[in-house]
């Protein structure tokens, strides 16, 4: 007897067939070096640079969780997405400014300008923020998979996870931005076409307004202040966040830099719109679905299931995006901040062992992760906590632009910082404003961070800095990371000439 195969999961799983091939492809020669394992050899061009830009961040929050916000509170949910995007666009203008930095990672970047200690702390709060986010995001894809098929919870999570860790530790950089390529793609032009098509099976836009609550239809409904401080405190995560500016540093040039990352706010600002609708859709059709699966079942209840297909395995492929992203992003830092130093600098480590070790990293991490994840452990706590102190860290890239910083203020600037993030969000609660919303904890802390280096700085008779000789120092360190004679003699992953 022939069974039929339903067309929906069918579409899926050619879709993630398609990813680990395009991935495996792409990443066939990240073992060469450090830098084309971590950096994809600084060479990423416009499209595989915009696209990862924007897939990194398009996953869980800004595709079911703005469908979600919208199901529950209405169509201003859009601004989740619209402030991270004009956040973008204003970040694009500096971004050139950054690029200039040959450096692997932020926390790289802070402690040649403020200090070994500034570096440990930097690399620190971004490794454990980036773990955080890692594991956050596994919840997401087998949420959906397990949802919309017959695969258990448990295994679509343990697969759905094996497969964007393998991914990651395959081909680092080229891998992920590459499959990134594809999820980037097909949910833009897929959403773009999809929504519409959505909103008129359902009977139009009138048809929705009429069915939903009493100001799912206001635009500005949650906030002036909420508005405000999320595109805040996306300029702070675009500014200084290791799983962008880690993108940033392997544009094949400047100019890619600063059009990929501008190209990526204009495409995101309204993108939050689309999804918003999907949350819309489910809400007015009352849709008996846990309000986080709003996106699907919009997806699959309004949509030909080729399409419906098609748009969920790309929704799931932009939450391994920014799972992938992520982890990539901390196992980078790890090694490049902590372990690197622990061996006494790149002179004591080969190309070959560092991209061992990172595979080894991203593994351990990415497995880790997944198992946080499944402990029942808060994580959204921890997830907040990271991101808070992370963007507390944009406070330094701020600093830099002034020559008073006293190098001995950073650390200083960026305890209290963290500080004022945990006395704002864990005592606090993050209060309300004028009665408009809360003010995201992030805003607050850097600020207080970038006020006490300038406060220090300017009363610290300390050692000021030249951002050229930083540059000039950081370029000669990154022509050591590609050299071919940068071999450890006692490198066990380093083969033998005899």
């Amino acid at each position: 007897m022939i069974h039929s195969i339903d067309p929906l999961v069918a579409t899926m799983v050619l879709y993630f067939v398609a990813t680990i091939l395009i991935a495996w492809w792409f990443g066939r020669d990240a073992g060469a070096g450090y830098v084309e394992f971590t950096l994809a050899g600084k060479n990423l061009g416009l499209v595989p640079f915009t696209m990862t830009y924007f897939a990194t961040f398009v996953g869980g929050g800004l595709t079911m969780g703005i469908a979600q916000t919208a199901f529950l509170g209405g169509i201003s949910a859009q601004w989740y997405a619209m402030t991270q995007g004009i956040a973008w666009i204003t970040i694009s203008f500096f971004i050139g400014y950054l690029y200039a930095f040959d450096v692997v990672s932020v926390p790289e970047l802070l402690g040649r300008v403020f200090g070994a200690n500034s570096k440990y702390f930097a690399a620190f709060a971004t490794v454990m923020g980036q773990i955080a986010l890692t594991a956050g995001q596994t919840i997401g894809m087998a949420t959906i998979i397990a949802t919309v098929t017959d695969v258990p919870l448990n295994v679509a999570f343990w697969v759905s996870t094996l497969v964007f860790v393998a991914i990651t530790a395959w081909g680092g950089m080229s891998s992920v931005a590459w499959a990134d390529t594809l999820h980037g793609i097909i949910i833009i032009v897929g959403m773009t076409a999809a929504m519409p098509i959505a909103v008129m099976n359902v009977g139009g836009v009138g048809a929705i307004t009429s069915q939903v609550p009493t100001g799912h239809t206001n635009w500005l409904g949650v906030g002036l202040i909420q508005i405000g401080t999320w595109y805040l405190l996306y300029i702070t995560v675009a500014g200084a966040q290791q799983h962008l500016l880690q993108r940033t540093w392997s544009a094949k040039n400047e100019r890619v830099a600063m059009i990929g990352v501008f190209l990526a706010g204009l495409v995101i600002s309204g993108y939050g719109i689309l999804t918003a609708t999907a949350g819309m859709i489910a809400q007015s059709q009352g849709a008996n679905v846990d309000s986080s699966m709003a996106f699907a079942w919009t997806l699959t209840n309004t949509l030909h299931p080729v399409l419906g297909g098609l748009l969920l395995a790309a929704a799931v492929g932009a939450v391994m995006s920014g799972a992938d992203s992520m982890l990539l992003a901390g196992a980078t830092t790890f090694v490049n901040d902590l372990y690197i130093p622990l061996r006494g600098g790149i002179e004591n480590v080969s190309q070959t062992h560092l991209v061992f070790v990172t595979r080894v990293v991203i593994t351990v991490f990415g497995i880790g992760a997944a198992l946080i994840a499944l402990s029942g452990v808060g994580i959204v706590v921890i997830d907040n906590l990271g991101m808070g102190v992370m963007s507390v860290l944009f406070a330094g890239i701020l600093a830099m632009f002034w020559s008073g910083t006293k190098r001995e203020a950073g650390l200083p600037g960026f305890l209290v910082g963290g500080t004022v993030f945990v006395f704002w969000y864990f005592v606090l609660g993050e209060p309300a404003f004028f009665g408009e919303g809360p003010m995201e904890s992030a805003v607050p802390a850097t600020l207080a961070a970038l006020v006490t280096i300038g406060v220090l700085s300017y009363l610290y008779d300390g050692e000021t800095f030249s951002v050229e000789e930083v540059k000039r120092v950081a370029t000669q360190d990154m022509e050591r990371f590609t050299r071919d004679d940068l071999v450890a003699e006692d490198d066990p992953t380093t083969p033998s000439n005899d």
